[in-house]
């Protein structure tokens, strides 16, 4: 427990931080926006196609994730989803960070519901 406790704060793998144009495009060639907001934010608003995993369940359900595809962790800021990244980095995905999360993805006018 204490290592994904680690990796989970910060003490993990080192992961790629992307911005909101690479991750767009990224995303529209197959990979996954995975929102580890709380449902309640995804209300507010949220990346049309992205998949929620929300950061408190991620330790029990990241095994649900596919291997196979390249996973984009996004939140509002960027801080959650890069503890989420090295998260699943450590497990073995090919996994980036949103830098500055669905904020600059709005910034960059990109799409939302």
């Amino acid at each position: 427990m204490i290592g994904w406790l680690k990796s989970l704060l910060g003490g993990g793998a080192r992961v790629g931080q992307l911005s909101p144009l690479e991750a767009y495009e990224k995303a529209k060639a197959g990979a996954i926006i995975l929102d580890v907001r709380t449902p309640l934010e995804r209300q507010e608003a949220k990346i049309p196609g992205s998949q929620a995993l929300p950061l408190d369940r991620l330790a029990e359900e990241w095994e649900k994730l596919p291997k196979n595809k390249e996973i984009i962790c996004q939140c509002r800021s960027g801080s959650r989803s890069a503890q989420a990244a090295r998260f699943l980095a450590e497990k073995g995905y090919t996994v980036y960070n949103l830098a500055g999360g669905l904020l600059a993805w709005q910034r960059q006018k990109l799409p939302v519901k």
